[in-house]
C-alpha cells in the first residue's frame, strides 16, 4: 500500500477520536518515506508516532495478502506482459501502479485532511525531533520530501492516464532492471485506461477488506 494509502487506513482508524492524530498518521506513513529517501527507517520517540509505525506493518501485511491486491496485481502484470513488457517492469508496475491507482480511489475529504495535517506535523520543530534520522542530511531530505508532497496537494482522481504512466515510467527509471521506454510507457498509459475505473470501482471492498484482516490480527494477537 502506497503511503497515502496507509493515511487513509490510519485516518479511519482513529475515526472514534474527536479528530486523527497528525502524529500517528505520520508515523503510519514514515517507513514508505524512508523507502522513498532509500535510507534506513529512523528511530522515533514519540510513542504515538511508533504506534503508527506498527500500524503501517500491520497494514502492508493485511493489504498485501488481501484477495483485492492479489486479483489486481495478477491482471495487470498479464496485460502489461501480453503486451511485451519484461517481466520485471510488469510486475513492479503491477504492484505500484495498483497502488497509485488505488490512492486517487481512496482521496476524500477526511483522508485528505488527515494526510495534510499529518505533512504539517511533520514539519514542525516539535514533532521532527521525535525522529531520528541516522545522518542530519537525510533529516534535511525528509524536511524537503514533505515539503514537496505538501505542495503537491493530496491525490484526487482524475489524473489523466499519461501522467499516470509517466510517474511510473521515472520511479522505474533508476532500476536498469524494471525501467521502461516509450513504448512500455504508451503500454502502461492503456493499462490505466482500462483498469483505472475498475479499480477505483472497488476501491471500497479493499478497504473493509484490510480492516477486517487488521481486526482478525489484532485478535489473533491478543
Amino acid at each position: 500500500m502506497n503511503f497515502f494509502g496507509h493515511a487513509v487506513i490510519a485516518q479511519r482508524s482513529e475515526a472514534a477520536r474527536a479528530e486523527p492524530r497528525a502524529e500517528f498518521v505520520l508515523g503510519a506513513m514514515l517507513p514508505d518515506f524512508a523507502s522513498m529517501l532509500r535510507v534506513r527507517p529512523p528511530s522515533v520517540t514519540s510513542p504515538t508516532i511508533a504506534e503508527g509505525i506498527v500500524f503501517h506493518h500491520a497494514t502492508d501485511d493485511a493489504f498485501h495478502g488481501s484477495d483485492w491486491f492479489l486479483e489486481f496485481s495478477r491482471q495487470a502484470s498479464s496485460y502489461l506482459r501480453e503486451r511485451g513488457l519484461s517481466r520485471g517492469s510488469a510486475r513492479a508496475v503491477a504492484h505500484v501502479g495498483v497502488e497509485l491507482l488505488l490512492d486517487g480511489a481512496l482521496a476524500g475529504k477526511a483522508a485528505n485532511e488527515a494526510y495534510l495535517s499529518a505533512l504539517d506535523a511533520a514539519l514542525t520543530d516539535q514533532i521532527a525531533g521525535h525522529i531520528n534520522w541516522h545522518a542530519v542530511e537525510q533529516a534535511t531530505r525528509f524536511r524537503h520530501l514533505c515539503h514537496n508532497l505538501k505542495a503537491r496537494g493530496a491525490p484526487h482522481g482524475d489524473v489523466p492516464a499519461e501522467l499516470v504512466a509517466e510517474r511510473l515510467r521515472n520511479i522505474l527509471a533508476s532500476r536498469p532492471r524494471l525501467a521502461m521506454d516509450e513504448a512500455g510507457q504508451s503500454v502502461v498509459r492503456d493499462w490505466v485506461v482500462s483498469s483505472g475505473p475498475l479499480i477505483a470501482a472497488k476501491a471500497k471492498l479493499v478497504v473493509n477488506e484490510v480492516e477486517q484482516r487488521l481486526a482478525l490480527s489484532h485478535r489473533f494477537e491478543r
